[in-house]
Parts: structure tokens; sequence; C-alpha cells
């Protein structure tokens, strides 16, 4: 009797094993990579005190080029003008000129594109008008093309579960 308990228990003991061991069926549905939010590793700031000190820094500088008469990136038919400077691959700073509604204001933006798994747009906003409203009415606009430029390059990079542009809005920003 002990040697058929003993075996029993032995059985049950490898057939346990052999269940775990026991290769699992793979699924046949492929789950399709999510765009994933990236935050940038420090937060974007303009770094000087007022418009007219850092336009001064800037135009010291060697290895930028200050636009007159440019347009900030992703910026269509809406106001101007200004002085836009390219700092880096990807960092724009733009001025308002004298005429302009909010002027003298300055905005800078990190516009980080990595390739098909994220879109960011970074921005700090100094506004140096007097009416408190036209700095609203600027920053409100800065916001729409920043949501603009993620929604452009999300269609072109990034794609839903099912393999469709994640939009299907505008396809330039010129």
């Amino acid at each position: 009797m002990k040697l058929i308990t003993f075996l029993l228990v032995i059985l049950v003991a490898l057939t346990s094993i052999g269940a775990d061991a026991a290769p699992k069926k793979k699924s046949k549905i492929k789950l399709k990579k999510r765009a994933q939010i990236v935050l940038p590793a420090s937060e974007i700031a303009i770094g000087y005190p007022n418009t007219t000190v850092a336009y001064n820094a800037l135009k010291t500088r060697t290895d930028v080029a200050i636009k007159p008469n440019a347009k900030p990136f992703g910026w269509q038919q809406r106001s101007g003008p200004w002085y836009v400077v390219n700092e880096q691959a990807n960092i724009e700073w733009a001025f308002t000129e004298g005429g302009h509604y909010a002027h003298p204001s300055v905005i800078k933006r990190k516009i980080d594109i990595g390739s098909s798994d994220h879109v960011y747009v970074d921005m700090a906003f100094k506004c140096g008008a007097v009416d408190r409203d036209n700095c609203d009415k600027l920053l409100a606009e800065f916001k729409e093309v920043n949501l603009l430029i993620r929604k452009v390059y999300q269609k072109k990079y990034i794609q839903t579960a099912d393999g469709a542009p994640a939009w299907d809005g505008v396809d330039s920003l010129d």
C-alpha cells in the first residue's frame, strides 16, 4: 500500500511539472505599439528678465541668425510681424516686432519630433504688452499652432492600432 501511495505521489508531481513545462499557445492577434507620451529632460525657459534683454543677447551670438519679417514654425495666416531665431536643431525664438498688437513679446519653443514614437512641443512665453488681453490672445494663438504641429506630425508618424493615421487634418505647416 505504501508503494502505491508513493507511486501516486510521484505521478501527481510529474504531471504537475509537465503541465507547467508545456508550451502555451501564442495568440494570433498582434497588438500595435501605441504612441507614448515623452516628456523633455528639463522644462524650457526664456532665461532673461524681459524681451529686450533676450533679443539683445541672441543678437550678439554668432551661432544663430535673426530673421526679420519671418513667421514662426507652423504660423499660418496669423498675426505678425516677427523676428525669428533658430537655435540648435529644434529650438525656436519668436520676437514680436513694433506694430504687433502684443509687442514686446517673446516665445521660445522646443519642437521635438522623435521618429515614430512621439511629438512634443514645449513653450515658454513672456509678454510685455500693456493690455493683458493681447498677451492672452497671443498665447492662445501659439497654443493653437503648437496643437497643429503635434497633429500634423502625429499624422505623419503615429498610427492607431488598426494602422490608420492618428489624425486626418492638415497635411502641411507651410
